[in-house]
Formats: structure tokens, sequence, C-alpha cells
């Protein structure tokens, strides 16, 4: 069965602009979703403190550089520092990121971990559309803006 995506505005700050997905009818941001599984678990406190603050770091000061981001794929992860969490995104510009879900990171290599890998598959499903919708002129991205078609498919 498929669901279906859409891309929303999530936060604004003076550097960057975050996108979140919601999966329709869903009505809870899968980025939202993610902080609210995570926040009152006092294991993972710290976890969510550290990619909270670099949220902000972002927005607010450095803007979207590639250096903190983790690589992971075409979607990239927050942060990339030492944390048990992964919150995994989309960095398409300085000014733009999409955010989405994540998860523990159990093991070395994500495929390998199941709570975090579904979240990582979906960003990097998203990476694809996002790059081929752009192709297609599908979608325009002006500088924090991101306009067209917003939404995707995955099975």
């Amino acid at each position: 069965m498929k669901r279906c995506f859409e891309i929303k505005s999530y936060v604004s700050f003076e550097k960057t602009q975050f996108y979140t997905i919601e999966e329709v009818r869903k009505g809870i941001s899968e980025t939202d979703e993610f902080f609210i599984r995570f926040k009152d678990d006092p294991d993972y406190q710290k976890d969510i403190e550290t990619v909270s603050y670099w949220i902000q770091k972002i927005g607010k000061e450095s803007g979207a550089l590639e250096r903190h981001f983790r690589p992971e794929k075409t979607a990239k992860a927050i942060p990339i520092t030492v944390s048990k969490l992964r919150l995994y995104c989309y960095r398409i510009s300085d000014e733009l990121v999409i955010l989405g879900n994540g998860g523990i990171k159990s093991s070395q290599k994500v495929q390998d971990s199941p709570d975090a890998f579904p979240h990582f598959e979906v960003m990097n499903t998203l990476a694809f559309v996002i790059q081929m919708k752009l192709e297609n002129g599908q979608i325009e991205i002006a500088g924090k803006n991101i306009s067209g078609d917003l939404t995707f498919f995955i099975k």
C-alpha cells in the first residue's frame, strides 16, 4: 500500500528554513512525532537536547552548512556529534532543510538498526523524488522557499 506524504513548512530562522514531511490524513508531522516519542524518555533526554541544539544553531547562526550533517546516503542526519538518536533530513541548500523522522541508531550500519532504518528509507526516497521533480520542473527552489508539487508516495 502506498503512503502519501506532503512537504510542509516547519520552523523558520534567520539563516535556514526547515520544512517537514507529514503523511496525508495523519495530522502530525514526522518531525513532531520524533520529538514526542523521545522527549520524556530519560535515556534519550540528552540526545533530544543535542538534536534541538543543532537545529537552533543551524537555523540561527551558521545556516545548513554541509559539515553540520551526518552523510546517510542521499539524505543526511542530525546530529553530527555522538548520539544514540538520528533525525533524518534532506539538506537542499544552506538555507533549506527538510526534516523527517528518526530513531535509535543501535548498530554501526543504519540498515541493522530496526528503529532508525524505516525513517532513513523515507528520507532517501524523498531526496530521490525531490531531485526528479526539480529536474522535471515540478518543484522550484528560491532561497528559503520550496514550491510546486510537494507530495510524494512511498510503498
